[in-house]
């Protein structure tokens, strides 16, 4: 099963990013294996926000071992904190959005896998392929403790609000789902890689 990875450069800036992308000869075209999509944002508090999708964990240590690690420590570029690594419960490579330039990262308390189910089942967005769903690339990974944490790509961060609260909030409510203590930030994309295009 795919595993989402999320963690916090604190002190990277996108110039750092950059050099350490080049530095392990990464691009669009030259992926690591077992990569299926990466993206990554400045933070308004400073540092970057990474999100990752790997194949395995297998992959994702590979990488971070024989890649990753040497590339940062060549650079000058501190590792990151201990990132966090989660199942992956629903995956929509490409949604309908166009335009990779935002990253909705949701982090929910109280809601889980089934709170989840019983939202997205009542939505045309989710059905399917995923293709009608109006975000470029949407993630639903579930944490150790049950609750779930979305990552979505979105064409701006508008968008994203107004399908949560036109769609999203409405079918929770139908559902007795409880979205009061979610968590939600907008990241702007710096770059992103995808194997679905």
């Amino acid at each position: 099963m795919a595993l989402m990875m999320i963690f916090e450069l604190d002190d990277a800036t996108t110039d750092d990013y950059d050099a350490v992308n080049e530095a392990m000869g990464i691009d669009e075209n030259n992926l690591p294996q077992g990569m299926i999509s990466h993206a990554v944002g400045p933070l308004d508090e400073g540092g970057l926000l990474i999100v990752d999708l790997w194949e395995s964990e297998d992959d994702l240590n590979r990488f971070f071992t024989e890649q990753a690690g040497p590339a940062m420590e060549k650079v000058g570029v501190s590792p990151p904190k201990q990132p966090q690594v989660h199942q992956v419960h629903n995956h929509i490579p490409q949604g309908s959005g166009l335009h990779p330039n935002v990253i909705i990262l949701v982090e929910s308390e109280g809601f889980g896998a089934d709170n989840y189910d019983a939202v997205t089942g009542q939505l045309d967005a989710y059905a399917g392929d995923g293709s009608d769903h109006p975000a470029v690339t949407h993630i639903a990974a579930l944490r150790d403790d049950g609750s779930m944490v979305l990552v979505d790509i979105w064409d701006s961060p508008e968008a994203a609000n107004e399908f949560l609260e036109q769609q999203v909030g409405p079918a929770a409510a139908s559902a007795g789902a409880d979205v009061s203590k979610m968590d939600v930030r907008s990241v702007p994309v710096h770059n992103r890689f995808s194997t679905a295009g």
